[in-house]
């Protein structure tokens, strides 16, 4: 068995709505810096008061065995200090569910936390080991939603915490 890795690019994710609470501000794609071109990160979307998120949609591939995990690359805007925590939730339509799929329900929260980097801009990754993964397999139609979990008393950090990239892996068939 060997280890299959899902890359989600930050541009390719959906916001929600205009009708759902805690709408994300909106999708801003922009360079990090000057020096750094070619650097995009999904800017103003995880801030420290509201439950902001986003999701990807994809079908898990063929090789897809078990042991899904989420490793979440950010930064922090502004924050030196603190923690911040992250929700990560799945769902997974098989062909053939009686499940709309305009409707998704998502398996229950997979929360991870960390200490933020001391200088902000600074990479931090958090790993996720996606135990709630709503009973997927190979072939799934599944959407990943990714929130900042600012209810969890775990994230003290203050400002916005950018995502800069998202990874599942899994064990291959």
């Amino acid at each position: 068995m060997a280890t299959g890795t899902i890359l989600l690019n930050p541009g390719a994710a959906s916001l929600p709505d205009g009708s759902a609470s805690n709408l994300a501000p909106g999708l801003a794609m922009t360079k990090s810096s000057a020096t750094a071109p070619g650097i995009y990160v999904l800017k103003a979307l995880f801030d420290a008061t509201n439950e902001e998120w986003c999701c990807w949609q994809l079908r898990m591939p063929d090789d897809y065995a078990s042991g899904l995990t989420a490793k979440i690359q950010y930064a922090m805007a502004s924050a030196t200090s603190g923690g911040v925590a992250w929700d990560v939730r799945i769902s997974a339509t098989s062909d053939g569910d009686a499940q709309d799929v305009d409707a998704q329900d998502f398996a229950s929260a997979n929360v991870g936390t960390a200490t933020v980097p001391g200088t902000a801009g600074y990479l931090d990754e958090v790993s996720i080991s996606l135990t709630n993964a709503d009973s997927v397999t190979a072939g799934d139609f599944v959407v990943v939603r990714l929130a900042r979990d600012v209810a969890n008393g775990s994230d003290t950090a203050t400002g916005d915490a950018e995502l800069l990239a998202l990874a599942l892996s899994y064990t291959t068939s």
